[in-house]
């Protein structure tokens, strides 16, 4: 895979177009298994319509077409090779019109259009830092587990990608504006996103951990003015939208999850929690945590010489069965220790693998499933990282009624706003997640404008988790 994009930075002309489509097939499981797709079908269905009209437009019947919403908080939007493309729930979240996701959505398929190869996925998680080689440390132990670890990514990694240049932004920008007014949009709506994420982003100046799409398309305020004048000359279809208002609009994101899910897992400090696996795991105090669909675990500060990971092996009830399942070598399934953990059917050994570091492997029974745990350290530490490792995978339990109650999700609300209000005031009504600055961001209005009787404000409300949509 790495191959294949470093000949597409070179020259996309070197790469079929089959080539081009098996490497986004590649790179979209890849983004499913680390990042994750909604699975709520309205908005998900809504943004294909919208999409499939921009396809329809674009008439490339050359390009098989895949539009999905990432599961990520982060607001973002990404194409991958071969017709793939993505809009995060975080940039659903922060956008007010049908216009401005048309604009959005046109720039993404430009890229696709245009061949902007440059765009390479890599891994980039705190895992790498375990001498960059997690996946030759387990593939000495079992093939299986090495592979993983890792393949074409890591285990906990998120896909980040590349910046475009500016000249790829620009062409995506004239392209994109250009299929959104065909199609009957806006060709506005491109700017007012823009808009929207740099106000975003300043909010969320100094947050480390921050990506999104400023980050992969580099951007400022002359290009907002820029994609403005472009606007101003582009002639537009007289077909009507599908969510012709605001509310309409609104109205197909209702319900939307704000920040993180629980239903892929989170954390509660330490303690991992997973409500609809019923699956709890401590962490080590002090280890920095991550989180994907595919699996939870931790690093050890400051150097990430030692790991745990918890992710599911599959089904059944039998954990030696889910360590021959995972390719455990000969001798170590003979070394395979019974046990139980938290009540359940577990089954431990410690592998060594060539270089002589350490493997503590752990399957564990609960419900139709096999759940792993994997703590990697150098042998050179064991004897600091031993114990550590041992009490998290004993720490497995289902969860705890007093868990469940812990497990908070929010979600996207509407709340009309009564004549002469600031979005700041009708938040101080109701309560919500965002503070004000977040709020009047989120909702395309200054702090201080005051709003029309039963203009519909977005308000992330805070609910127990399982409380429905």
């Amino acid at each position: 895979m790495l191959a294949v994009l470093a000949a597409l930075t070179a020259g996309c002309a070197t790469v079929s177009p089959s080539e081009e489509k098996k490497l986004g097939r590649e790179a979209a499981d890849e983004v499913e298994n680390t990042i994750g797709l909604v699975r709520d079908p309205r908005p998900v269905e809504y943004v294909r319509r919208v999409a499939g009209r921009l396809a329809q437009t674009a008439q490339r019947a050359d390009i098989a077409w895949q539009f999905n919403v990432a599961d990520d908080a982060a607001p973002n939007a990404f194409a991958l090779p071969g017709g793939w493309v993505y809009v995060t729930r975080g940039l659903l979240a922060l956008l007010n019109t049908e216009d401005e996701l048309a604009g959005v959505l046109g720039h993404e398929m430009s890229h696709v259009t245009e061949r902007h190869a440059v765009r390479q996925a890599r891994a980039s998680t705190p895992f790498t830092v375990l001498f960059g080689v997690p996946a030759a440390i387990l593939g000495t132990v079992s093939p299986t587990l090495g592979g993983i670890v890792g393949g074409t990514g890591q285990l906990l990694s998120k896909v980040t990608l590349a910046p475009y240049s500016r000249d790829q932004e620009r062409e995506a920008d004239e392209r994109g504006i250009a299929l959104a007014a065909r199609a009957g949009w806006d060709p506005m709506g491109l700017a007012a996103s823009l808009h929207a994420l740099h106000e975003e982003e300043a909010l969320a100046a100094g947050d480390p951990d921050r990506g999104g799409f400023l980050a992969t398309h580099p951007s400022s305020r002359e290009r907002v003015a820029t994609i403005q004048d472009l606007a101003r000359k582009q002639g537009r279809a007289s077909t009507a939208p599908i969510a012709g208002s605001r509310n309409a609009f609104l109205g197909r994101l209702e319900g939307l999850v704000i920040g993180d899910n629980p239903a892929t897992g989170v954390f509660l400090g330490t303690l991992f929690v997973h409500p609809d696996l019923d699956a709890a795991m401590n962490m080590p105090a002090g280890w920095k945590t991550a989180n994907t669909p595919a699996a939870a675990g931790a690093v050890a500060p400051p150097d990430g010489d030692a790991a745990v990971l918890l992710g599911v092996a599959g089904p059944g009830d039998d954990p030696i069965a889910g360590a021959k399942a995972d390719g455990l070598k000969d001798a170590d399934l003979k070394r395979l220790q019974r046990l139980q953990i938290s009540g359940l059917p577990a089954a431990r050994v410690l592998a060594e693998t060539r270089d002589g570091d350490r493997a503590a492997l752990t399957w564990i029974a609960h419900r139709p499933r096999i759940f792993r745990v994997l703590g990697l350290a150098p042998r050179r530490a064991w004897d600091r990282y031993g114990a550590v490792l041992d009490r998290a995978a004993r720490s497995f339990r289902p969860l705890r009624p007093a868990d469940r109650e812990r497990i908070l999700e929010s979600r996207l609300r509407l709340r009309p706003a009564r004549a002469g209000e600031t979005v700041a005031q009708v938040l101080a009504r109701g309560g919500g997640t965002w503070d004000a600055a977040r709020m009047a961001v989120a909702n395309g209005r200054a702090p201080d404008a005051k709003l029309e009787a039963g203009w519909p404000v977005k308000v992330p409300v805070l609910q127990r988790y399982g409380a429905g949509p």
